[in-house]
């Protein structure tokens, strides 16, 4: 997210601005030290005219995106469908990834919305989009970067 601002010439108050969040709490999403909320990253990847995996650091390279808003329903529909094709049950996929059955089950049921950092998670597991995951693309793979940084 640094870099873009940067390219842009543009300020932590600046985004922070347009965000309508304190200065302090965009500088701590971009250090990575806070969980960015997913309507946030949604608005700086259409803001800066990025795809999400690009954003948030997994992919090398821009890549257009067909939709530029965030699905709720197909985050249900897309983590079902890629925990099925990977042959794994709730149970299982939650001890590889380290969260609580309970945690990803609802967010396979749309009780609760992955946070950004979990989904990153998720998404690395799988080595899908971000973008595809919340039903920004129809695009499922993604060329990836090493998400070893991510520290949550």
């Amino acid at each position: 997210m640094a870099e873009l601002r940067h390219k842009n010439n543009l300020l932590q108050k600046d985004i922070a601005k347009m965000l309508n969040v304190k200065e302090n709490t965009y500088s701590k999403w971009e250090k990575c030290s806070n969980d960015i909320p997913l309507e946030k990253v949604n608005i700086l990847a259409n803001f800066y005219n990025v795809n999400l995996d690009y954003l948030l650091g997994i992919a090398k390279k821009i890549e257009p995106s067909e939709k530029l808003k965030i699905d709720y329903k197909k985050i249900c529909e897309r983590l079902l469908e890629l925990r099925k094709e990977n042959h794994l049950t709730q149970g299982r996929l939650s001890d590889k990834i380290g969260f609580f059955q309970t945690t990803y089950s609802s967010f396979e049921t749309g009780a609760r919305t992955p946070t950004t950092y979990k989904l990153l998670y998720i998404v690395n597991f799988y080595n899908a989009s971000m973008d595809y995951v919340v039903g920004r693309t129809d695009t499922k793979r993604i060329y990836k970067k090493n998400l070893s940084k991510i520290n949550k």
